[in-house]
C-alpha cells in the first residue's frame, strides 16, 4: 500500500498541486473553512441530543435542517482533502495522525450508520426523550470529532 501512496504523490495532478502557488493554499483553505459547515452542524445536532442546545425543537426538524448543510460542508472537505492527501500522499502513509484520523473517521461513519438505522426511524415516538443510545452515539460523535480536528490540524505541520 505504501507503494500506492508513493505512485499517487507522484502523479501529474498530485504535483500540479502541490507546486502551485495559489492552487494548494485554497484547496487547504477552503478544507479548513468547510470544516464549520459539515462538522458545526453535527455539533448542533449533538449537543441537541445531549439537551444543550436548541431546546424544544424536535430532533428530527433539526436535523433536517442540519443535515442539508452538513452534507455540503462534508462534500467540500471530501473533494479538498482527497486533493490535498494527493500532494503528500507518500508523507501522510507513515504519519500516526493520518492514520488516527482515518481511523477515527471510520469510527464516525459506523457511529452514524448505527444512529440512522437504530434511532432515526424511531424518531417520531420520542416524545421529547432522547434514548440513551442516541446521546451516546451523539457524546461519541463529539469526542471522536474532537480527535479528528486535532489530528488534522497536527498532521498538517508535519509536512
Amino acid at each position: 500500500m505504501a507503494e500506492w501512496f508513493q505512485w499517487l504523490e507522484q502523479t501529474p495532478w498530485s504535483v500540479a498541486i502541490a507546486e502551485s502557488i495559489w492552487l494548494f493554499p485554497i484547496l487547504e483553505g477552503s478544507h479548513i473553512l468547510a470544516l464549520p459547515l459539515s462538522v458545526g452542524m453535527i455539533v448542533i445536532f449533538d449537543l441537541h441530543l445531549l439537551g444543550l442546545t436548541l431546546v424544544g425543537s424536535r430532533a428530527r426538524t433539526v436535523m433536517t435542517e442540519m443535515l442539508r448543510w452538513s452534507k455540503i460542508g462534508f462534500a467540500v472537505m471530501f473533494i479538498t482533502g482527497g486533493l490535498l492527501l494527493m500532494c503528500h500522499a507518500g508523507r501522510a502513509y507513515g504519519n500516526p495522525f493520518f492514520r488516527f484520523k482515518m481511523l477515527f473517521l471510520l469510527v464516525l461513519g459506523i457511529n452514524a450508520a448505527v444512529y440512522q438505522v437504530v434511532f432515526f426511524p424511531k424518531m417520531p415516538e420520542w416524545a421529547g426523550r432522547v434514548p440513551a443510545g442516541a446521546k451516546f452515539c451523539a457524546v461519541l460523535s463529539l469526542i471522536v470529532w474532537i480527535g479528528v480536528i486535532v489530528c488534522g490540524r497536527t498532521m498538517a505541520y508535519q509536512f
